[in-house]
């Protein structure tokens, strides 16, 4: 599993949240925060396209992984190995 490279869906749940974490950049920071965190989200799926258990099961839910994505902003997945398939299924941020 880890040499193939594996389809990365995204929860409306996590979509959701990307939205309300850009709006609150939009208000609260520029359109450089914004850009960056973009970025950093595609390399991370891109990370985990390739290795899906490069990060951490999260202590509460072990067929969850957890990862931070920048200094504010983390991402919850969960491998289908079977699917061949990644599932974001949240996105959370540390307003400041």
């Amino acid at each position: 599993m880890e040499n193939e490279k594996m389809k990365v869906e995204v929860s409306r749940t996590a979509q959701i949240s990307l939205e309300e974490i850009i709006d609150f950049l939009k208000i609260n920071w520029t359109k450089k925060e914004i850009l960056r965190l973009e970025d950093n989200i595609h390399q991370f799926i891109e990370r985990i396209k390739l290795q899906p258990n490069l990060y951490p099961k999260t202590a509460r839910f072990k067929h969850l992984h957890k990862e931070m994505v920048d200094e504010h902003n983390y991402i919850v997945y969960k491998i289908n190995p079977k699917k061949k398939q990644i599932v974001i299924k949240y996105l959370h941020t540390y307003k400041i």
